[in-house]
């Protein structure tokens, strides 16, 4: 795919992206929380309370970091070969910077435009915007646990694409874990997806630009597969 038809294909995909998120704030937001507010103490719920920690970032760092420490040694114990060392290192990096710069938007965007998170809709029956004015800790949109699994997930899914349906399924789940238990609205989760996908595809682009995949699979890849 040329640089033009990916910019061209992530604007659409953003247009896309804002008009469902609006229509999110605007109109769903706030009963689908109450809604699930309303579940808060029932066994299922609590489930959820379970699953959103998989969305931490304290899990798939050390992943990567993992990733990067096997295949140094796997390489060092068998027969070396620097270029297969090199690729791997690369895939896993990918995933890191993946995340580290695509969660830095999103906490930037937190503070800039200071959502109130759910809380304060249970609490006093305000869904408000404060932009520059509230904690982190306090600001829902976009969702940072959202992205956090979105671009973990993403990552893997192109490092070990046969894995993909199953990564996405996870990805999906903690996502949806993170409106269920009341810690964000669909619209923050919402936008926590777009950014992931665009940090993913971008940084993938960037990654394979010399022609070398970050699949962990053996062989270069055609320049205008890269997508």
């Amino acid at each position: 795919m040329t640089a033009i038809a990916l910019r061209r294909r992530l604007l659409w995909a953003g247009l896309t992206a804002a008009i469902i998120t609006a229509a999110l704030i605007v109109w769903v937001d706030a009963p689908l929380a109450q809604f699930f507010n309303g579940y808060r103490q029932t066994a299922w719920v609590e489930g959820f309370n379970f699953i959103t920690d998989f969305a931490s970032g304290a899990i798939w760092y050390p992943l990567a970091a993992l990733g990067i420490a096997v295949a140094y040694f796997r390489h060092r114990i068998h027969k070396p070969d620097p270029a297969a060392l090199i690729k791997e290192t690369r895939a896993w990096i990918f995933m890191i910077v993946t995340m580290a710069t695509s969660g830095t938007v999103v906490n930037a965007l937190k503070l800039a435009i200071g959502r109130e998170r759910p809380r304060f809709l249970f609490r006093d029956g305000t869904s408000d915007f404060h932009p520059f004015g509230l904690d982190l800790a306090s600001c829902s949109f976009p969702s940072g646990h959202t992205q956090s699994i979105w671009t973990a997930m993403l990552a893997l899914s192109f490092i070990y694409p046969p894995l993909r349906p199953l990564f996405l399924a996870i990805a999906g789940l903690v996502a949806a874990s993170r409106i269920i238990i009341g810690a964000h609205y669909a619209g923050d989760v919402s936008a926590g997806i777009y950014i992931a996908v665009v940090a993913a595809v971008l940084w993938r682009r960037w990654f394979e630009r010399g022609g070398v995949a970050v699949t962990l699979r053996r062989g270069p890849i055609a320049p205008d597969t890269v997508s």
